[in-house]
C-alpha cells in the first residue's frame, strides 16, 4: 500500500538538488492525516553519473544514476520505495500508483480527441483523463443564433484551474481552438518538476 508520498515542492526541490554535491533534509507525508517522515539526502553530482544516499531513521540506502533530465523523478521512486516498502502488484492500491519517472502528463490520446470532436458537434459535458490526479472537465454549450459554442474547461478540485471562452465558425475550426485551449490548460496543471 501506497502510505507516504513525495509532493510537488519536493520534486521541484530534488530537480535543483540533483545537479548539486550537499546534503539536503526533507519530509514525506500522508495524504489523509500528514503524518511525517524526515530523511535525508546526500547527493554526490559527478560528470556522468550521481551518487545519492538516503538516511531514514537508522536505515541507508545508495542509488547511482546516469545524469539526465528524469534523474530526479527516478530518486523520488527509490525514496517512496523506500519508505513504503515494494510495489505489490496484486494490491488494487498499489496498480493506480505510478512512479514518478513514468508518469506522462497532458496525454491528449486520439480517443479523447475523437470525443471532443463530438461534443462541438453536439455540445455537452465531458471528463477527459489526461495523466493527471483529477479529470479535466470540457462543458461546451451550442448557441443557436450563430454557428459556435461556449466552453468552459477546468481541472483541479479546491481552487481548479479554469478556461471560459466562446468561439464562432465551422465544427472544424471550434473544434481546433477546443483542442488548443485543452493544450494550454494541461500545460498549466502540469506539475513544474515534470515539465522539464
Amino acid at each position: 500500500m501506497i502510505k507516504y508520498k513525495i509532493d510537488n515542492r519536493t520534486l521541484q526541490l530534488l530537480n535543483a538538488q540533483v545537479n548539486l554535491t550537499e546534503t539536503f533534509n526533507h519530509v514525506l507525508r500522508t495524504a489523509p492525516k500528514r503524518e511525517c517522515l524526515a530523511f535525508r539526502l546526500k547527493a554526490e553530482r559527478g560528470t556522468v553519473e550521481s551518487t545519492f544516499v538516503v538516511e531514514l531513521g537508522n536505515e541507508r540506502h545508495t542509488l547511482t544514476l546516469q545524469n539526465d533530465k528524469k534523474m530526479h523523478l527516478k530518486l523520488a521512486d527509490f525514496i517512496e520505495e523506500i519508505a513504503n516498502g515494494p510495489l505489490d502488484p496484486s494490491s488494487t492500491s498499489d496498480v493506480v500508483h505510478r512512479p514518478h519517472a513514468d508518469r506522462q502528463y497532458g496525454r491528449f490520446e486520439v480517443q479523447a480527441k475523437q470525443r471532443v470532436f463530438e461534443l462541438v458537434q453536439t455540445g455537452g459535458v465531458l471528463s477527459l483523463d489526461m495523466g493527471f490526479d483529477l479529470p479535466l472537465h470540457v462543458a461546451l454549450h451550442r448557441t443557436h443564433t450563430r454557428s459556435g459554442v461556449t466552453a468552459i474547461l477546468s481541472i483541479g478540485n479546491k481552487s481548479p484551474n479554469t478556461r471560459c471562452f466562446t468561439v464562432y465558425g465551422s465544427n472544424a475550426e471550434i473544434y481546433g481552438k477546443v483542442t488548443e485551449s485543452i493544450n494550454h490548460l494541461a500545460t498549466a496543471a502540469t506539475p513544474s518538476a515534470h515539465a522539464a
